[in-house]
């Protein structure tokens, strides 16, 4: 009977240890379940959000090479103004693409198509960067800056094609991932261009040419006249006539000038004073302000021109004033 106690009570404890196997298995199972499809939701979230990212970054992209290809082979029609202005907006579009990669490399997916993407972004680019400069510098006009270490402009080319070549051999990795992700290719227009001759071609345009245009934008006196008709400066009773000019280039490139201020009294006596500086493109400048000596009951006439620029319709070059100095105790 002790015997047959014994072998129950073993027995019973095979039981019970089995079930507690099942019961561990069973719970460590639900739980690799559960784990298993916790990690796919969260690699399906993070495919579907870098999707979205990309898509929207590789559309940019191709729209980008699309506009560049019929600036440069189309531009020629346009005024150098309106081609100054597509060029800056693409200057301003491309360099915003870094920060967008920067934030594309992190969570790294698996496959890490995100970081492949971030990496070519970021050469693109710096290739796109080569060839804006090439045809800002070529039309003396503003684009970004780039460094000595940089690509050549036919490097630059090879590179875009590459980085479209690659990326099109790749951008199907994650189809067999969560979310079946499946990202566009990226096109090649600009990087097959012949673009040294194409902007030569813009070069040669007349109506992309660089011209100099600056104005007097302000000239301020003091003492500060009284009312008087147009082109005339009616003065108090005063010894000095203290002056400052302000002009502003109206073009896209640097352009020097030369201002000079020349009082002559109707004495004969003539003072002259002329200062030079090199305007940034659509940029103002305000020169030094100049005394002059006068004295009262003085008449005579007052010039202020901008030196060695071809006349334009509208662009004011040159003002000459009739200088009268109120004499001693005149209102």
């Amino acid at each position: 009977m002790a015997r047959t106690r014994a072998h129950r009570r073993r027995q019973t404890l095979r039981i019970v240890v089995a079930l507690v196997v099942t019961l561990v298995i069973l719970v460590f199972g639900r739980e690799v379940s559960r784990s298993a499809h916790q990690e796919n939701s969260a690699r399906l979230s993070e495919n579907l959000s870098f999707s979205s990212v990309a898509s929207t970054l590789l559309t940019q992209e191709n729209s980008f090479d699309t506009q560049l290809a019929t600036l440069l082979t189309t531009g020629s029609h346009l005024t150098r103004p309106q081609f100054a202005v597509q060029l800056s907006e693409l200057t301003q579009e491309v360099s915003a693409w870094r920060n967008v990669a920067g934030l594309m490399m992190t969570p790294v997916l698996s496959p890490n198509l995100n970081v492949t993407l971030s990496q070519a972004t970021v050469i693109r680019v710096t290739d796109y960067d080569t060839m804006l400069a090439y045809v800002a510098q070529a039309l003396s006009l503003s684009g970004p800056t780039t460094s000595n270490s940089g690509p050549s402009l036919g490097a630059a080319q090879l590179s875009l094609s590459a980085t479209a070549a690659s990326w099109g051999s790749q951008r199907h990795q994650l189809s067999g991932a969560p979310g079946s992700v499946t990202l566009s290719a990226l096109s090649n227009v600009s990087g097959k261009l012949n673009v040294p001759q194409d902007v030569a071609t813009l070069a040669s345009a007349p109506n992309l040419a660089a011209t100099r245009a600056i104005v007097i934008s302000a000239i301020q006196v003091q003492p500060a006249p009284f009312p008087a008709p147009a082109l005339t400066l009616l003065l108090a009773p005063t010894t000095s006539m203290l002056v400052q000019v302000a002009v502003s280039n109206l073009r896209e490139i640097a352009q020097p000038v030369s201002l000079s201020l020349v009082l002559t009294s109707a004495s004969g006596t003539v003072q002259q004073v002329t200062m030079t500086h090199t305007l940034a493109p659509s940029t103002s400048f305000a020169f030094a302000s100049h005394s002059f000596t006068v004295h009262s009951g003085e008449k005579g006439t007052f010039s202020v021109t901008l030196n060695g620029l071809p006349a334009a319709p509208g662009l004011h070059h040159s003002r000459t004033y009739a200088l009268s100095v109120s004499p001693t105790g005149a209102g």
